[in-house]
């Protein structure tokens, strides 16, 4: 399974890395799926649809795919 960082997902969904960092602090998005290992964040390729769906709820993200703040 591929894993990305905090900062391959915000680029690969035009959003500021805090945006997703934050969203796992205000427990929006699962720690225990995404752990921290070596200092890094290690988000699933498949955890990518939540947290599309999470940046749709709290504004960030169109249809289209691009940032809406």
């Amino acid at each position: 399974m591929q894993h990305l960082t905090v900062s391959d997902v915000a680029r690969l969904k035009g959003v500021a890395p805090r945006v997703i960092s934050d969203l796992f602090y205000a427990r929006r998005l699962d720690d225990l799926r995404c752990p921290i290992v070596g200092g890094r964040r290690l988000i699933p390729a498949d955890y990518l649809p939540e947290v599309e769906r999470v940046l749709r709820e709290v504004g960030y993200w169109r249809e289209e795919g691009t940032c809406a703040k």
